[in-house]
């Protein structure tokens, strides 16, 4: 698509929301069921789209590793590595701390493979898998401050405050009345644990279910929205549900109908004293409902969807006529926007590696792709933070 068509593209956008929010309800509609089967997927440039857009290179004396995953606020937050083994807490756009306790001495860990930061108060929590624990970090510098044993293994976590945090996991093994087990090469056997999950509370000592998931929801997550948490449930439709107050209210669902996912598949494969165990998925499919923003009756959220086994990150802007899905480039950049998070209506995501392969030859270099490639020429290596606001 030539920068004309992503212009006249970014106008039709611009017409059908303002057509939408123009007649729409201060509040999301009773009931909404956002159907959305992916047929289409348009391609955007990020300057038709947002605004305020910053590129801001991370100040920092130390090399600063490949990152996947970030949890904070847009000026206050924490990256991990991605073997979740170190942690980076960058603030105004400067490294001023690190965690790098890999070990299995006390107050070590192996890997904190689910992480969660509160700006307020500076508290960096992480689940310590090795020891079935979670541990706590005053940050910065960072310093140990306590650990707490839990018997379940979260695929998602958000801290509230102090010893105040939400969990998305299956119940305990004791506890699951279906789970299903499969031989492995060597004689051993791998546990799939197939009841649904549940949402928890946890105050540092105790958990406590708040609701029970419909299905297994390793792909659900928590979106922190001024006072309120955006909790993404995957049951088996995406539900997106309001938590505030220790109350919890459905806002809307997602139907990919013909997109929705299969089952995976698991198989298993030994070449010699070597067992691979790998998931596979067969077909179309969508999945997702990442970093929401819920704007009056109109919804953006990012999902991840395979057609013709090419995937693809897509933006989909929803309101109760209508939904498109785009994925969002930057002109002359070999780079699709993919945040890693939101905070408060600013997307977050940090972009690294060789600033020369990042250069699309055969496109003209957008304003953004010119800031990005000077960013990354002066940090050796380390990551550049893109930061935006969509126009909605």
């Amino acid at each position: 698509m030539n920068r004309k068509q992503l212009s006249i593209a970014a106008l039709a956008l611009a017409a059908a929301l303002t057509a939408c929010n123009s007649g729409s309800k201060n509040q999301t509609p009773d009931g909404w069921v956002i159907k959305n089967e992916v047929k289409d997927i348009e391609t955007i440039d990020l300057e038709q789209i947002a605004e305020a857009i910053e590129v801001i290179p991370i100040a920092t004396d130390e090399p600063i590793d490949d990152i996947q995953g970030l949890s904070g606020s847009s000026n206050d937050f924490i990256a991990g590595n991605n073997r979740w083994q170190k942690f980076y807490h960058i603030k105004d756009g400067r490294l001023v701390g690190k965690l790098d306790a890999v070990g299995n001495g006390p107050n070590e860990y192996r890997l904190l493979y689910k992480f969660s930061y509160q700006p307020d108060g500076g508290l960096f929590y992480g689940y310590n898998n090795s020891k079935g624990e979670i541990m706590c970090f005053q940050t910065s510098p960072f310093e140990f401050v306590s650990k707490s044993p839990i018997n379940i293994h979260p695929f998602s976590m958000l801290t509230l405050g102090r010893d105040q945090m939400l969990l998305i996991a299956n119940p305990p093994l004791e506890e699951c009345k279906d789970v299903e087990y499969q031989e492995l090469g060597d004689g051993s056997t791998m546990r799939k644990i197939k009841d649904s999950s549940i949402v928890y509370k946890f105050d540092g000592q105790a958990l406590t279910k708040l609701f029970r998931v419909a299905k297994n929801s390793s792909s659900s997550v928590f979106t922190r929205s001024g006072n309120n948490v955006l909790m993404s449930l995957l049951m088996p439709q995406h539900t997106l549900y309001r938590y505030a107050d220790d109350k919890i209210e459905k806002i809307l669902t997602i139907d990919y109908g013909d997109m929705e996912k299969p089952e995976p598949e698991t198989k298993v494969e030994t070449q010699g004293d070597l067992i691979m165990v790998k998931t596979v998925v067969n077909g179309d499919y969508s999945e997702g409902c990442y970093h929401p923003q819920l704007n009056g009756s109109t919804l953006a959220y990012w999902h991840y969807t395979v057609i013709n086994d090419k995937g693809h990150n897509c933006l989909a802007i929803a309101t109760p006529e209508s939904v498109r899905n785009y994925e969002v480039r930057i002109g002359g950049l070999n780079l699709n926007v993919n945040p890693e998070m939101i905070d408060n209506g600013i997307y977050t995501m940090l972009i690294q590696g060789d600033w020369e392969s990042k250069i699309n030859a055969d496109e003209e270099m957008s304003e953004t792709g010119k800031r990005i490639i000077e960013a990354m020429k002066g940090n050796d290596y380390n990551p550049v933070i893109l930061q935006f606001k969509l126009k909605i």
